[in-house]
């Protein structure tokens, strides 16, 4: 089964709720503006898996459904995914994101940065209309760690000494915080006990370690046509992910001269990179950073039997499934 057939089946349940999240994002997204409107148009067409939007959603079904303020959250999620995309394709340079132009390399830098200044701006709006202090605290903390953890990446991009623990560190800033603001969001608007809040905020940060680490190996194991992009595109921008850091552990035959003078290239050659992800391949670096993908599922999963079981909990733990497996 097919990535996509696969979370067609998993949201069946919240299905006509998720459109009702894009419709929503689509009009909140609107400004009046010809080129802001064209480029926040362009950037929300590229295909995503809505899964931070079912995070939320089925976070908030676990306890007290109140989808009229859930409806709010997940839009200012979603946008603020989408505006921590628009900034990082700036960031890295890129030009396609999923197959298609990236908003910088269609619209040009400027409008990009003022589409995602713009796109967090209008989170303030969707966050007021859910009237939770904690939410608003919430979504502070979670911008500003994300913040924090692109300013780790860029400081140790093309730097070969980074370490498992460092690399742990800025996936858990960049990417699995706000999946754990997500689940936590949810939690927090249906009522959840603290306990179970914190719970739930757990659950979404070990499955947003795994999401990355995932994500970090199918950079090195999958093709253009699968994910978007060539094999070996972090390497082409200098990012240093898990795969290389256990490669390199476990190989000291001239490859780290290879791979450092890769980086010392601002415009790599098409070879170099392909002889890198080779070599990764060829070690047991993928198999290390599989395993510890599953290791953080499993934690993930550990911590949802301690809900009750329900339609909703079997739900996110088939999402854990899905995220090891997923083939982009």
């Amino acid at each position: 089964m097919s990535d996509t057939a696969t979370l067609s089946r998993l949201f069946a349940a919240i299905e006509p709720d998720l459109e009702v999240v894009d419709r929503e994002f689509q009009r909140r997204a609107s400004s009046g503006l010809d080129i802001m409107d064209a480029a926040a148009a362009h950037a929300i067409s590229s295909p995503g898996k809505r899964l931070r939007t079912a995070l939320t959603l089925l976070s908030g079904r676990l306890f007290h459904y109140d989808f009229e303020k859930l409806l709010p959250l997940s839009v200012a999620f979603e946008m603020t995914h989408l505006a921590t995309l628009v900034h990082d394709d700036i960031i890295d340079r890129a030009d396609t994101r999923r197959g298609i132009p990236t908003v910088n390399a269609r619209y040009g830098d400027q409008v990009a940065i003022l589409l995602g200044d713009y796109l967090f701006a209008k989170t303030a709006g969707l966050i007021a209309d859910v009237g939770d202090f904690r939410i608003d605290r919430l979504f502070s903390d979670t911008v500003a760690t994300v913040s924090e953890g692109a300013i780790i990446e860029l400081r140790s991009a093309r730097r070969m000494d980074v370490s498992v623990e460092h690399y742990l560190e800025r996936v858990n800033r960049k990417t699995a915080c706000l999946i754990g603001a997500c689940c936590k969001g949810g939690a927090i608007v249906g009522s959840a006990s603290d306990a179970q809040i914190a719970l739930m905020h757990e659950y979404g940060l070990n499955l947003g370690i795994a999401f990355q680490i995932i994500d970090d190996v199918l950079d090195y194991t999958g093709s253009v046509e699968i994910i978007g992009k060539p094999a070996g595109n972090d390497l082409r921008q200098g990012l240093v992910t898990l795969p290389l850091i256990f490669a390199l552990r476990n190989e000291h035959n001239g490859r780290l001269d290879q791979a450092q003078r890769l980086f010392q290239s601002q415009t790599p050659m098409d070879e170099e990179v392909e002889a890198v992800v080779r070599w990764v391949n060829g070690t047991l670096a993928i198999d290390e950073s599989l395993t510890l993908a599953r290791h953080y599922a499993a934690r993930a999963n550990a911590l949802l039997t301690e809900l009750n079981d329900s339609e909703d909990r079997q739900t996110l733990v088939e999402l854990i499934d899905f995220v090891v497996s997923r083939s982009h």
